[in-house]
């Protein structure tokens, strides 16, 4: 099953860079999570994060988001004008309002901008029919499951037109069918909204095959240990993950994340 046309390998080299994360810091009392954390973000990219458990993945989403500040270090935009954010929090469920419709809840940005009523609805279901998003709008969200619901919530970070797409761990939740059929819908909305996508993920698997690069992470207090350029031909498809040539990227993956995890037996979660 084809997914999307992805940009050639190393084209991304040649993108301006959108957000430069520049020696980032933040502990949480008397516990470092991130210490001095360097990283360029290219405008337009899929770039995907991971690391050991408690590594600061979603801290440095958040930092970057502006919902937590940093203790030291500074995030800035070099074209000059402020990236707008949409975020797709990990618990997706339960940051939908179970009082409103699922075209309300997709609609809510729009409302606390002071949009109207029909302008709102208007947008919402132009933004479904572009993305083909096979969800109910007159639903409730206590009867989607957990595929609409991430459709939803997607649809809802998406309704800004952003510039920017997080996603904390989208797929945790999900079973394997479910988050395969995504990984399509998530790259076609990455190409057709030419938007740069920041992506935590725990499967190692996933965070390669979506990212056309991978952000590893070091042991807390974290540093960027490594950045993973994925050289797989496109189109991107399922295929490709039993591969030789993903093998090959996923053993380098594995070495990368064991050399970082040896140097932390506890691995504190």
């Amino acid at each position: 099953m084809e997914h999307s046309v992805s940009p050639a390998p190393g084209t991304g080299n040649r993108r301006a860079v959108q957000i430069l994360v520049e020696s980032v810091a933040r502990a949480f009392g008397s516990q470092q999570v991130i210490g001095d954390l360097n990283l360029e973000i290219r405008q337009g990219e899929f770039l995907t994060f991971f690391g050991p458990n408690g590594c600061g993945k979603t801290t440095l989403l958040n930092i970057i988001a502006g919902i937590e500040t940093a203790d030291s270090g500074r995030i800035s935009v070099p074209t000059g004008a402020r990236a707008k954010i949409g975020y797709i929090f990990q618990d997706y469920r339960g940051n939908l309002m179970p009082w409103l419709t699922v075209a309300e809840n997709i609609a809510f940005p729009l409302r606390v901008r002071g949009i109207p009523t029909h302008e709102r609805m208007r947008r919402v279901r132009e933004l479904r029919d572009r993305y083909e998003f096979d969800v109910d709008l007159n639903a409730r969200t206590y009867n989607l499951s957990g595929g609409q619901a991430q459709l939803a919530s997607t649809l809802r970070a998406l309704i800004i037109d952003p510039d920017v797409l997080i996603m904390d761990e989208p797929f945790s939740a999900l079973d394997y069918q479910t988050s395969l059929d995504l990984y399509g819908k998530i790259l076609r909305v990455w190409q057709q909204a030419h938007v740069t996508v920041l992506l935590v993920s725990h499967n190692i698997d996933e965070a390669l095959y979506l990212g056309e690069r991978t952000v590893f992470l070091s042991r807390r207090p974290s540093h960027v240990a490594a950045v993973l350029e994925n050289t797989l031909p496109g189109p991107k498809e399922l295929g490709q993950l039993g591969s030789e040539r993903f093998a090959a990227l996923k053993a380098e993956a594995l070495e990368i994340f064991r050399r970082e995890t040896s140097q932390n037996p506890s691995n504190h979660s």
